[in-house]
């Protein structure tokens, strides 16, 4: 019985001291894993492999919990020029670690965001001009396309022409109508030109009826004078007259669309001046 509880406490001392190895020798195995990794992270952040460096660190964020591998990652994509990706991981760094930042682990998240903004923007800047001024490739050379005769088209057939209505004269008598109005009032004039001389002729009549020495050569002159200047107003003022109500029915009759040719010639007859109309109608 002693032998055997020998055997049992001897067993028990193995194991204690098996037990102490390992947990003696884990942790400094666990922090040179995890010190390969980090070196393993940033190697591949550095030579511009940033998918590789950033799962490093999400693997050791998983591990440890520890938002220190989530800046790392925002630092990753910082050096790779990935500006929308780092801002992304400063910003989860921020919620995460909320309320266990000191001021200046939270100030220089804050400022990387700050940086990794202005870089973006001057990106962008630069871009826009860049895309203008970029040259536009030729269109690869197509090939020549092959001849195909084309029939010629048939004839059209003739088209009818319709006549078109002659348009009316621009004056449509209108010309004549004035002229004729005109011509008509110093017509009357002439008339009432007429009237006054044969007044005054009468006047001077009724002067030399009631002078004393009767008639005298004289006024028998004047006399004769204003009766000749009254016919002959007569005469001239009835010709206007008639010629200017022909010239107006003339106008008249243009105005409907007919074609006329009109001609006014002076006219002289025995002691009486006056005009005539020659035309066809």
């Amino acid at each position: 019985m002693s032998h055997y509880r020998g055997r049992i406490t001897s067993h028990f001392f193995l194991g204690a001291i098996a037990v102490a190895f390992l947990l003696g020798t884990g942790t400094p195995a666990t922090a040179a894993s995890r010190q390969a990794q980090e070196r393993a992270a940033r190697k591949a952040c550095l030579s511009g492999d940033f998918a590789k460096g950033v799962d490093i660190l999400s693997e050791l964020f998983v591990e440890t919990k520890n938002t220190t591998w989530i800046f790392n990652q925002g630092r990753c994509f910082q050096q790779n020029r990935r500006y929308e990706d780092a801002i992304a991981r400063f910003h989860e760094y921020l919620r995460a670690a909320q309320g266990k930042l000191n001021s200046t682990d939270k100030a220089a998240a804050e400022q990387n965001i700050a940086d990794c903004k202005e870089m973006l923007a001057q990106e962008q800047a630069s871009s826009a001009p860049a895309a203008a001024l970029q040259p536009i490739a030729p269109a690869a050379q197509s090939p020549a396309p092959l001849l195909v005769p084309v029939p010629a088209p048939e004839p059209a057939p003739p088209a009818l022409v319709q006549a078109q209505p002659q348009a009316s004269s621009s004056s449509d008598g209108s010309a004549l109508r004035i002229g004729g109005v005109i011509v008509a009032s110093a017509g009357i004039a002439g008339v009432v030109a007429g009237v006054l001389f044969n007044l005054k002729a009468n006047a001077i009549i009724n002067d030399m009826e009631s002078a004393r020495d009767g008639y005298s050569s004289t006024k028998n002159a004047d006399h004769s004078t204003y009766e000749t200047a009254a016919w002959a107003s007569y005469g001239v003022g009835a010709a206007c007259v008639v010629t200017g109500a022909i010239l107006y029915g003339v106008g008249l009759k243009a105005k409907s669309g007919s074609s006329l040719n009109v001609a006014i010639l002076p006219a002289v007859g025995l002691g009486q001046p006056g005009a005539a109309i020659v035309g066809v109608f």
